[in-house]
């Protein structure tokens, strides 16, 4: 079969029109980590101007995501003097700490490497190329039927952060998404966009 055939269109089009963010609260289980590491490697397949490959991944082991929820906890908590944080600081910390499984992604990208220098904007496409990867890690997911995730959870901002997960360059690299994963059977209605005439400047009808 033709991986242009009418059918084909038809399967990506339902993955990216049903894939709804699932709260992984409700994640019993996730998949081993060399599936995890398969779709990590076709997910890599995305549009990268300059081919930097920006893109590195954290795969993190039970020990791990708990030592990450309890810094978000800690950092949600804030001083310790609002009850109503302290409160959230203790529900995130379960949350995240329970979750089963738990991918980091972050982009490298160095500002005053000689490619940054001579074209500024490749930052900004290294970004770029590390959203679609994980935009890319999203679909493969809901295709397996393993619910997924994005958060942006600030965690990054503890001091202990970057070395709980070992992050190599913590000068350079970006947290783009903290990826939750697991089987979940909630379900999620689908969302209404509003019309795409709001967004689209369509030439051809004027």
């Amino acid at each position: 079969m033709s991986p242009h055939s009418s059918s084909h269109w038809e399967i990506l089009s339902s993955i990216i029109r049903s894939r709804r963010t699932k709260n992984p609260v409700f994640f019993k289980d996730a998949p081993d980590s060399e599936e995890i590491r398969n779709l990590i490697e076709i997910a890599r397949n995305a549009p990268n101007h300059h081919r930097t490959e920006p893109a590195r991944f954290y795969l993190l082991d039970p020990l791990r995501i708990q030592a990450v929820g309890k810094q978000f906890g800690e950092i949600t908590r804030g001083d310790g003097t609002d009850p109503q944080l302290i409160k959230k600081g203790e529900k995130k910390e379960k949350e995240w700490s329970q979750t089963p499984g738990l991918l980091i992604v972050t982009c490298y990208s160095d500002p005053s490497s000689t490619l940054a220098s001579k074209y500024p904007e490749s930052t900004q496409e290294d970004y770029a190329t590390v959203s679609c990867i994980c935009q890319n890690l999203l679909l493969l997911m809901e295709a397996k039927g393993i619910s997924a995730k994005w958060s942006t959870g600030p965690v990054w901002k503890h001091k202990n952060f970057h070395k709980t997960i070992g992050i190599q360059y913590p000068n350079f690299e970006k947290v783009v998404a903290l990826l939750f994963y697991g089987y979940s059977t909630t379900n999620v209605e689908n969302r209404t966009l509003s019309p795409l005439d709001d967004h689209l400047v369509d030439f051809f009808r004027s």
